[in-house]
């Protein structure tokens, strides 16, 4: 099924001004690498909304765990020493299972850990720049995708799944 062109220019509005929006606060924390990753989940968020990454569970807990491994692997590489690749490579695998183990797999949120080893990141990364950017990302995707027809994909998120009409 083709996409509507009026969701496509929602798609492209709401990615736009979100982006944006997390830059913004990026410039204000001094960690400008997170973007890549938000970048990635713009496009799942409001280019496929109805898929399993782009509700609240993957999206919020895939980043929220990613970010959480690659800081305590960059804390056991300062702490233990060794190649900084092979912990920074080792953090986002361990970062893969932990959300596939929890099934909140996000995939643009694997790129969490590198970014924290590229910027030194401490544990105030949680609080900023991640939290505030994925709000962003969360408030532009709920807006746009919950529009009126034919320019939301609504409703999202999707916490239940739709009952087919055969069960009770």
């Amino acid at each position: 099924m083709r996409t509507r062109p009026p969701r496509l220019l929602v798609g492209f509005a709401g990615t736009t001004l979100a982006l944006l929006g997390a830059a913004a606060i990026l410039r204000v924390t001094d960690h400008p690498w997170l973007l890549p990753s938000l970048g990635g989940s713009c496009v799942i968020l409001l280019g496929m909304p109805r898929g399993v990454m782009a509700q609240p569970r993957s999206f919020l807990g895939g980043h929220l765990l990613a970010t959480m491994v690659g800081l305590a692997f960059r804390l056991g590489c300062q702490g233990l020493g060794g190649p900084v690749e092979l912990w920074a490579a080792a953090s986002v695998g361990a970062a893969l299972a932990l959300m596939a183990a929890t099934r909140t797999i996000h995939s643009p949120a694997g790129a969490n850990p590198i970014v924290v080893f590229a910027e030194a990141a401490d544990w105030k990364f949680l609080l900023a720049p991640l939290l505030p950017g994925l709000a962003v990302l969360f408030l532009i995707a709920w807006v746009a995708n919950n529009l009126p027809s034919p320019w939301g994909a609504g409703p999202w998120p999707r916490f239940t799944r739709p009952r087919s009409r055969g069960s009770s």
